[in-house]
């Protein structure tokens, strides 16, 4: 720590060739300086230089910093100087001034890296005994199934952490070290051990290979933020990871909205933190508002949706936040051509610690660029999109205290010239905004295994203005001009429950919950009269010139729950698996839930797990103008659906696994509407409500995952069949007719390649069949308002293109001074495909005679995307 550099000795007079011995000063140190604690964190390391003049009795004179590192630890140096005693330099025996330098290492502080966390078995049982180890340090599980290690250095190798316990499969996990934080995991340990199992080589950066899933849980997927980073064309949106597995369908390059099952957007309900959103997207699905940085898990159910969710005809998912527990300031920062996002944790004292994060859109600069190359309308403004969150998080013990608050806001406003055709035309002005704002107040207490109970309060606002404009450019009329609509809708959620979760024994589990929750939506203003409109129908770009309405339904209601769930193994093969919600609405009187009972079958001797399941939902509907009390239908009932499920889960001899389920899903009291202008004049004469829950549906379907891994490949593929079909009884003509969410055939191949733990690539193939819509076959005349209106063919009669697409993305890790950083490539769209969206008519002229004309509104172009991110 201490070292003499360098010694000055003024020289004395001496007779002529008399020897000259000169001895050189002598410096002891007894200590060595500690690292200055307002530094660490910093990352900075280096040596700070000490000039120190000496007397001739080795008395210190002057004592100066020649070389500086920095005030704290210049001053550090210092004071450790003071201690050190010198022996004064002589010559020919006699003492001599001197000029002694010190140079003084500060090195990084070695900071820990705490690995902890639990075993468990499939249903949340605590594997006490099971035996953790990494790095050459090991240990084992207590009683409930918890363990700590702690590391000083990176772990040489390039081993995983591998758990295992007697009569169990020995399993790896890959963990990634991280000085000074602390990690915490769940590690879950199956029965039966299956060759393949214990994965202990790789990259890192490649996803470890899913296990099969021994409980009577279908169509369950689990995602985490790793799975946002390494797949190309997600945009940073987790939703547009959900679009890649089998059985759901979405336009990927343009909406983050998908479709499950056969079944609308509508039909997933949305969870952040345990808390049901009303509404998760930005601009209506341009994007989701899970912000990725803060994403530490995620569910998706698209089929055997469990009890504590809300019920829902197709799917559910959730989003679980990071809590930001934290000792150090930790910091993230990503920049990308598309947001800039930024994650702040700081601890305030002991089990006390804060997190801010944010993500602001700058699509528009993205967008001009692409404006320059004619693929969007000159005129377009692109959306902004921002969100803001602020937490904070308490431990104690086994008590967990969170309190959030989270405000998203987007807005979209532009006007086009007509007669522009290029990739995005809209002749008029549009302008959209949304405000949200989410307060959560959590606690929870973890017990044993699995075992924990969480007390949830929430506050949900969402308020949405859209308008439609007219007007001039210029002195260019804009097509529609006089035609308008504008309204403002908001809702207001107030949410307060109580969950158990309840590990009885390897054998038993138990979820136990009930809800209180208040809903106000509420909309003033005008929308289109869609009355007369087909149900259902998927409609090209033209404009129909339909009126639009006065409606100000005010929805209140008051909805109380109690469900549960309950998993039993009553031997070893065998697991089955119910639950049921019952809800209520105090308001309406109305009662809607779910219902579901699942069981599966483990085969040893090829480790196969078979799987059944089926269930009921009843979902009500929230669209405004069905509930307006004056043209819609307050009293309809919820929409239902039945659901049966078989599946196979089979693991494969070289690291893969394979998923097959078929499925099938009835529907009925689904909400109909007459679809001509005469049908809905002969309902209203009656003086029945044009809403009615006549509806009947039936969907079907097969889907496979495949997915397998190498020591530096990964790669999988995924693939759907479906059927999804509808029945209006109040339809004039065609009552029978494909959903518009049918695409019958999707196909899904990915790739990764990972040579070291600093390179990832990858590459995505995707392919849908194209949706069905309902044709214009010709435009009839109308003379009194100087217009051509369209005439429709039969409802979903015809069906758009394929759609098809390949990304690929680059991306390298590495260490920049106190930094992990990432360099990020993605092109989208590779191989340019114009997939087409939807038709799209223009104007035409009337007065020219000359009618409406096709065009195409496509998919988007090739795209480059480029990031950085950084974490500190």
């Amino acid at each position: 720590m201490l070292l003499v550099v360098a010694v000055a000795v003024p020289s004395l007079a001496q007779d002529a060739g008399a020897p000259e011995v000169v001895v050189a000063p002598v410096a002891s140190c007894p200590s060595v300086p500690e690292y200055p604690s307002s530094e660490r964190g910093t990352g900075v390391a280096g040596a700070v230089v000490l000039r120190v003049t000496l007397s001739a009795k080795g008395e210190v004179d002057d004592l100066q910093v020649g070389q500086g590192l920095a005030p704290a630890f210049d001053k550090a140096a210092l004071d450790s100087a003071t201690l050190c005693k010198f022996t004064a330099a002589t010559r020919n025996g006699t003492g001599v001034p001197a000029i002694i330098e010190l140079t003084v290492d500060f090195a990084l502080p070695a900071e820990p890296w705490i690995l902890e966390g639990e075993v468990v078995g499939e249903l949340g049982e605590a594997m006490t005994g099971a035996e953790v180890s990494y790095g050459g340090q090991r240990t084992t599980a207590s009683p409930q199934g918890r363990f700590r290690l702690e590391f000083l250095t990176l772990p040489a190798g390039d081993a995983w952490v591998l758990v295992n316990k007697e009569g169990y499969a020995e399993k790896g996990f890959p963990e990634v070290f991280r000085a000074g934080r602390t990690t915490r995991v769940r590690y879950v340990l199956n029965k039966e051990r299956v060759g393949g199992e214990t994965r202990i080589e790789g990259s890192r950066l490649l996803p470890a290979l899913p296990d099969v899933d021994h409980t009577p849980q279908v169509s369950h997927f689990s995602i985490t933020k790793a799975d946002i980073d390494r797949n190309p064309g997600a945009l940073e949106d987790v939703t547009r990871v959900i679009q890649q597995i089998p059985g759901v369908a979405a336009d990927p390059d343009l909406l983050a909205t998908f479709f499950v099952r056969g079944g609308g957007p509508e039909e997933v309900v949305f969870y952040l933190d345990g808390v049901p959103l009303t509404n998760p997207y930005h601009l209506g699905g341009f994007a989701s508002i899970f912000n990725p940085m803060m994403i530490e898990s995620a569910d998706f159910f698209s089929g055997g949706i469990p009890a504590r969710y809300e019920p829902a005809l197709s799917g559910a998912f959730e989003v679980r936040y990071a809590t930001g527990e934290t000792k150090k300031l930790r910091v993230w920062a990503d920049v990308s051509m598309l947001t800039a996002k930024f994650r702040v944790d700081a601890p305030i004292s002991e089990g006390l610690s804060a997190t801010v994060a944010m993500r602001r859109s700058y699509f528009e600069a993205y967008f001009k660029i692409l404006q320059e190359f004619k693929l969007f309308g000159s005129n377009a403004v692109a959306p902004d999109i921002t969100e803001l969150l602020v937490r904070v998080n308490y431990k104690r013990g086994n008590h967990t205290t969170t309190l959030s608050y989270i405000h998203a806001s987007d807005g979209l406003d532009f006007i086009v010239k007509p007669g522009e055709q290029v990739l995005v035309n809209f002749a008029g002005g549009l302008k959209i905004s949304n405000t949200s704002q989410l307060a959560i107040l959590q606690h929870r207490i973890d017990l044993a295994g699995d075992t924990q109970i969480e007390l949830t309060g929430a506050y949900t606002y969402d308020h949405n203005t859209i308008a439609l404009v007219p007007g001039k450019i210029g002195e260019v009329e804009v097509a529609g001009s006089g035609r308008k609509f504008s309204n403002d809708a908001s809702r207001d959620d107030i949410l307060v429950k109580g969950d158990l979760t309840w590990s009885h024994s390897a054998s038993n589990r138990t979820g136990l919950g009930v809800q209180y929750a208040y809903r106000r939506l509420a909309l003033l203003g005008e929308v289109t009269d869609s009355r007369a409109t087909a149900t259902w129908t998927n409609e090209p770009f033209v404009e129909t010139y339909l009126p639009y309405v006065d409606i100000n339904p005010d929805v209140r209601r008051h909805l109380f729950a109690i469900y549960g769930e309950h998993t039993w193994k009553p031997f070893e093969a065998f697991s089955i698996e119910g639950g049921g919600r019952a809800q209520f609405d105090a308001a309406s009187g109305q009662v809607s839930g779910s219902a579901r009972l699942g069981a599966a079958v483990s085969l040893p001797t090829i480790k196969t797990a078979l799987k059944v399941s089926v269930g009921v939902a009843a979902q009500p509907s929230l669209i405004p103008l069905q509930q307006d009390p004056i043209l819609g239908n307050p009293n309809l009932k919820p929409e239902r659906s039945f659901t049966g499920i078989v599946g196979i889960e089979q693991p494969l001899p070289f690291e893969a696994l394979l998923r097959l389920e078929g499925w099938v899903k009835a529907l009925d009291q689904l909400v109909v509407n007459p679809d001509t202008p005469q049908l809905l004049a002969e309902i209203e004469a009656t003086g029945a409500p044009v809403y009615r829950n006549l509806g009947t549906g039936l969907a079907k379907g097969v889907d496979l995952l495949f997915l397998g891994r190498t020591r530096y490949f990964s790669y999988g593929a995924s693939a759907a069949l479906l059927f999804s079909d509808r029945h209006n009884p109040l339809a004039a003509v065609v009552k029978d007719y494909p959903a518009p969410w049918d695409q019958r055939f999707t196909f899904a191949a990915h790739v990764s390649f990972s040579p070291n733990n600093k390179w990832l690539f990858t590459g995505r193939f995707n392919y849908r069949t194209g949706r069905p819509y309902t044709p214009v076959i010709r435009f009839t005349r109308d003379d009194a308002n100087q217009r051509f209106l369209p005439v429709f063919g039969a409802t979903n009669g015809d069906r758009y293109p394929g759609f098809y697409e390949f990304n690929a993305r680059a991306e390298r890790r590495f260490r920049f001074g106190p930094l992990d950083m990432a360099v990020y490539l993605e092109v989208l769209n590779l191989t340019n495909s114009q997939n087409l969206f939807a038709k799209l008519y223009d104007q035409g002229n009337f007065g020219k005679s000359v009618e409406p004309e096709a065009g195409s509104f496509n998919h988007l172009p090739i795209r480059p995307f480029l990031g950085v991110r950084a974490e500190y």
